[in-house]
């Protein structure tokens, strides 16, 4: 079982020791961690930068020249990603940055690849636009990711920001092998409280809150149980006016970095 450090802080909040030290706290309370991975492994230097112009190559078709506000500067860019426009709000790799992998989603090097400022075609280019395979990532868990080309934020970032913040991928995920008489620690929750015991922290448990409607469910649905000795009881409640979309963006990220895909806000 994979949980993602910061869905565990979402209920202990006061967690502050290293990845390793919970990862042997955890093992010798009983909870076997069997290790750990820093998402942000190989990321380094990239920041949100904003596209403030765009022009072609003279001499390459398929590049293009973009001038990108980054926070502290505006620098030139060359890349031949074809989804960029002005105004958007992309990953940018600064000189001397790295990234985690290719673009092309294959494996990834066990020490990244660093981006040097240099000249494509003849012309300086300073930095890097990304996509979400070279951060690491795919589009399995960043499903609003383009299948070519680079990684567009939306509108809750600014130019300067922490990219990799931005993106959920500031976090660690752990794995546990959980045995079969634990099934307490099947979940997240139950992995959050014995992180809370084993550290001797507070545990701040969710509050679920249910609105119910002055509708009868029983114009809605009906329940009958047929062998009560095999079924001593069974609940169904019903949703309305419910509208498909994608989920908000902070259970997104929490799920992708448990290995999960998220797909849907009612999957």
């Amino acid at each position: 079982m994979n949980t993602a450090l910061s869905w565990i802080k979402a209920y202990v909040p006061d967690v502050a020791c290293t990845d390793q030290e919970f990862c042997d706290a955890m093992t010798l309370s009983g909870t076997k961690c069997e290790g750990y991975e820093r998402l942000d492994k190989n990321l380094d230097k990239i920041v949100v930068g904003e596209i403030l112009e765009i022009e072609r190559h003279p001499d390459a078709d398929k590049l293009i020249i973009c001038q990108v506000n980054v926070g502290t500067e505006t620098i030139q860019i060359v890349t031949g990603a074809p989804n960029v426009k002005v105004g958007d709000k992309v990953p940018v790799v600064l000189d001397g940055g790295k990234v985690a992998g290719g673009h092309d989603g294959g494996p990834l090097p066990e020490n990244g690849i660093e981006i040097k400022a240099g000249k494509l075609r003849g012309i300086p280019s300073n930095g890097m636009m990304c996509s979400i395979e070279e951060l690491g990532s795919d589009r399995n868990f960043y499903p609003e990711a383009p299948e070519y080309g680079i990684y567009i934020f939306g509108d809750d970032v600014k130019a300067g920001d922490d990219a990799i913040e931005a993106l959920g991928l500031r976090d660690t995920v752990f794995e546990y092998e959980i045995t079969s008489n634990r099934v307490d620690c099947y979940s997240i929750l139950g992995i959050a409280r014995e992180a809370a015991a084993t550290l001797r922290l507070p545990f701040h448990a969710p509050v679920v809150e249910i609105k119910n409607e002055v509708d009868d469910v029983n114009d809605y649905i009906k329940v009958d149980v047929q062998d009560k000795d095999l079924c001593t009881r069974y609940c169904a409640r019903v949703c309305k006016d419910i509208k498909i979309a994608p989920s908000p963006k902070w259970m997104q990220r929490r799920l992708a970095a448990s290995g999960i895909r998220p797909i849907n806000n009612l999957v």
